[in-house]
């Protein structure tokens, strides 16, 4: 069944009150995570704020799990081990406060401090920009000196109110598959995969980015 739920409610973001009051009443409902959009992103514009609510309370308990799979691996479950984890704003928090809204770029993220620690300095100052192409998508970013911030931005066709690293994301990658579909030239969204990949892997695998990027 139904085990999360999102809570949006319009003037929320100013009287948290009544969220606070059906988060409680869906603990006892028997919901294992409950999103309230006034603790997620106290943002005006209630549109934005139940898009991300929402994203929060379907990929937060993606992470919790991972989190708990992670830690077992370590001796003691990294009890009294503080772990901090890269959030879309490139900054980091603590695990226990790792949730889903502020994650979503935060691979992206890592790239952009990454590359902005390594490739500047006092003898090099020009501006720095970054290409992540990964499978499916590639990431693009700009660093002159300070990093760019922004509190609201489309991800996969969701709003999502959250502090993040002005990063722009294209949905194709170096697997994306390359064809014709109703007489126009298509990118993706389907993927060769790691196998049988790319055609170039010789293992009967589609045309894609990849291929057309070694012509």
């Amino acid at each position: 069944g139904i085990q999360t739920l999102a809570v949006v409610l319009l003037h929320s973001y100013t009287f948290s009150t009544h969220e606070k009051q059906i988060g409680e009443l869906a603990k006892r409902l028997g919901f294992k995570h409950i999103s309230l959009s006034s603790e997620v992103m106290p943002m005006v514009r209630v549109v934005p704020r139940g898009y991300t609510a929402c994203a929060d309370a379907y990929l937060t308990p993606c992470i919790k799990r991972y989190l708990s799979g992670f830690c077992a691996g370590f001796q003691d479950s990294l009890k009294d081990v503080r772990v901090l984890f890269m959030q879309s704003d490139g900054g980091l928090t603590p695990m226990e406060r790792f949730n889903g809204s502020r994650a979503i770029l935060s691979g992206p993220a890592g790239g952009v401090v990454g590359y902005a620690v390594t490739t500047r300095g006092e003898e090099r100052a020009e501006p720095v920009i970054g290409f992540d192409m990964g499978g499916t998508s590639t990431d693009v970013s700009r660093y002159a000196g300070e990093y760019e911030h922004v509190f609201e931005a489309v991800t996969a066709g969701i709003t999502v109110q959250a502090p993040q690293l002005d990063v722009n994301t294209v949905a194709a990658g170096g697997g994306s598959i390359l064809a014709f579909r109703s007489g126009l030239f298509v990118v993706g969204p389907e993927s060769a995969g790691a196998h049988p990949g790319p055609a170039c892997y010789w293992k009967g695998g589609p045309l894609t980015i990849t291929d057309a990027n070694l012509c």
